[in-house]
């Protein structure tokens, strides 16, 4: 290391932040297998929903992004239309019901 040696102080706190970062067991694994946090976060998130809504989430997505590219494809704007105030419309109302649950669990 170039500089000065740490003072006894400094070498007291990183030894404090050393050891609770050692206690964190997550942090532990993520870093001993290497992972992105990205894909391990996604992949938490996943298995802490039920099966049920992953794979109606999923088959929502594909059948949008059919329709999207079915829209493109056949050059017809009402159906892009359509599609893009279908999804407004699905947007704004799982963003209501978010909302009205964590309003719900929060009393």
């Amino acid at each position: 290391m170039d500089g000065p040696a740490l003072s006894p102080r400094e070498l007291l706190i990183l030894h404090q932040i050393e050891a609770e970062l050692g206690s964190d067991l997550e942090l532990e694994r993520e870093l001993r297998t290497m992972r992105p946090a990205r894909l391990a976060r996604l992949r938490r998130s996943l298995v802490a929903r039920p099966r049920s809504v992953v794979v109606v989430i999923a088959c929502c997505l594909a059948l949008s992004f059919g329709l999207l590219g079915l829209a493109v494809a056949l050059r017809v704007p009402v159906l892009l239309v359509a599609v893009v105030a279908a999804w407004g419309t699905a947007l704004a109302a799982l963003m209501a019901v978010a909302h009205f649950t964590r309003r719900a669990r929060g009393r």
